[in-house]
């Protein structure tokens, strides 16, 4: 996980975390089984951009009223009016379209802001009574600690849900806008509470790292009463001395000094804290993985092993590929989006077509096209078409398979299958290559994609060779994170008849244009699906191989590839 906290912090020193967690939300690659000790920072990434933004707009209005005489009040209820109505409707729709992307985006954000802006405008006009004022606020506070307990906040924000926070915490502002505190004003106002305030900037600053370290330190997926009340306490404690031996200083050392080299200062020294180790942790490792790497290039045959049994066995010091922190590497992707004739026409397929750089001159091209079982599978061919000089296409989206009649992972899936397999008639390649079967952890689970057929019979439609090829096994567990914390790998492996079916199913399947391919002797060899074969992992999870084991299949990928392709 260091790759990820490293990209986050870069990201939070830039105020753009935001922006990566929403890419890793709606990634189907993103690994996100430990969240990150960083996580929380996206919300200050949206706050760092809409200051900026509010500078712009506030400079805008300055100058409005300055040439033109208008109200400054009306002139920024107006601009930020605006915001607030701009953002608030893009907010509803995107939450309707895209929850998990909208979570994060900041113009779906931005009229949260606004909307406390407009209450700057409008409370100096606001008069309400004390038992008004008092009843606002003491349902705005109760309206705040309701909302996590009613409101699906994780599935339905921001969208119209985030009025209610928003309308609460303004009601709560009503309340203390009149000339004595009174409700939960006068509560708010207390010392032990406002002891609390002074240092709750730096409190949510270190909570959530806080709560992550004890989970990743117990193992457990949540901190129970006695683990929480010691992240609350720890918190506390972190955020009283954050506060006193950082904030207070920084602004005590401005008010007394109006240079303007102060906030310099305090810029260049805080950056330096966060880049200075970051940047030599990284370079650091970065040489130690490439040492390793180089060394254990002679050490991980890999699938050759099955094909020589006289190569050596590794070395028992030996380093097992890939290592953990490459394994965000460990899918194929190639070079460059498709270009010139490959290029696509149709919005869908935007972004899940690519190639490799020499296709444009290649005499022979293969289309890959399906989920991602398909892309790992390219791990294999690609060393084959780079020796042959055959040009590759992907058309490759994750959990959008050829079985015409899968559903898939995506509700999007039958619409970019008819877009992709459009596109990759107009192609012509040599050879179209797919999964046609799919695995799953259980006992003969084994069977052909649901509607694959159609998709043959349309390849045939359409004069095109198939290279059909075999799923391989996937488990009811991590095999790559088993393989890892285990002294022995042989204790993950597990039968091949755990998965696969004691005949492949795609044998149905054969006939004229048909190729079948079938890896499996060379992933579960002897009856049993190993984790590791010649020193390197053969999964980077619990269902999908590593590209640098695939790469060592390409040997046997070749022996059964159509001789057409010659």
């Amino acid at each position: 996980m260091w790759n990820s906290v490293w990209e986050q912090t870069w990201a939070s020193l830039l105020y753009v975390q935001n922006r990566i967690l929403a890419a890793d939300a709606v990634d189907y690659y993103a690994r996100t089984e430990t969240p990150s000790p960083l996580q929380h920072f996206w919300s200050l990434s949206v706050q760092g951009q809409a200051f900026l933004l509010w500078v712009v707009i506030l400079a805008i209005c300055q100058i409005l009223v300055r040439r033109r005489g208008w109200s400054p009040d009306r002139v920024v209820g107006v601009a930020f009016g605006a915001v607030f109505a701009i953002s608030f409707v893009y907010s509803v729709i995107l939450t309707a379209a895209d929850q998990r992307a909208a979570y994060f985006d900041t113009g779906a954000r931005l009229w949260e802001f606004a909307a406390g802006s407009l209450l700057v405008v409008v409370l100096p006009s606001v008069r309400a009574g004390e038992r008004v004022r008092a009843l606002l606020g003491w349902a705005g506070l109760v309206g705040l600690l309701a909302l996590g307990m009613l409101v699906d906040v994780q599935g339905g924000f921001p969208g119209f849900l985030a009025l209610w926070p928003i309308l609460c915490a303004a009601a709560v502002v009503v309340s203390g806008s009149g000339p004595r505190p009174v409700g939960p004003a006068r509560l708010l106002a207390s010392r032990p509470l406002g002891a609390l305030g002074r240092d709750a900037y730096a409190l949510y600053l270190v909570h959530w790292p806080i709560l992550i370290t004890l989970l990743v330190v117990t193992g457990r997926s949540d901190a129970g009463l006695v683990g929480g009340a010691l992240v609350i306490a720890a918190s506390l404690v972190l955020a009283r001395g954050l506060t006193a031996l950082v904030d207070a200083p920084v602004r005590a050392w401005r008010r007394s000094d109006p240079s303007p080299l102060v906030p310099v200062a305090v810029l260049v020294v805080a950056t330096a804290v966060v880049v200075t180790p970051l940047a030599g942790w990284q370079v650091s490792s970065a040489i130690q993985d490439r040492e390793l790497e180089a060394r254990a290039l002679l050490d991980n045959p890999g699938a050759a092993v099955l094909r020589d049994p006289a190569l050596p066995e590794p070395p028992a010091d030996a380093v097992l590929l890939p290592l953990p922190t490459q394994l965000e590497d460990e899918w194929v992707y190639l070079d460059q989006d498709c270009s010139g004739d490959r290029a696509v026409a149709v919005e869908i397929l935007q972004g899940t077509c690519s190639e490799t750089r020499g296709t444009p001159r290649a005499d022979q091209t293969i289309v890959v096209i399906g989920d991602s079982h398909a892309q790992q599978m390219t791990g294999a061919l690609l060393p084959v078409a780079a020796q042959n000089g055959w040009g590759v296409v992907f058309l490759i989206k994750g959990g959008c398979s050829m079985g015409l009649e899968e559903p898939g992972m995506d509700p999007s899936c039958p619409e970019w299958r008819e877009a992709a397999i459009a596109h990759a008639e107009r192609l012509a390649p040599a050879a179209v290559m797919t999964v046609v079967t799919r695995s799953d952890p259980g006992e003969d689970d084994e069977a052909l994609r649901p509607g694959i057929e159609g998709f043959l019979q349309r390849m045939a439609d359409a004069d095109l060779d198939v290279i059909a090829v075999r799923d391989n096994p996937r488990f009811a567990f991590d095999m790559f994170g088993c393989v890892v914390d285990t002294e022995n790998p042989l204790d993950c492996a597990v039968p091949r008849s755990s998965s696969l079916a004691d005949v492949n199913p795609a044998r149905e399947l054969a006939g004229p244009g048909v190729r079948l391919v079938d890896l499996t002797p060379w992933i579960c060899p002897e009856d049993f699906c190993p984790g590791v074969v010649g020193n390197v992992a053969v999964y980077r999870d619990d269902n999908h191989l590593s590209r640098t084991y695939a790469t060592t299949l390409a040997p046997s990928l070749a022996e059964q590839l159509p001789p057409s392709l010659g």
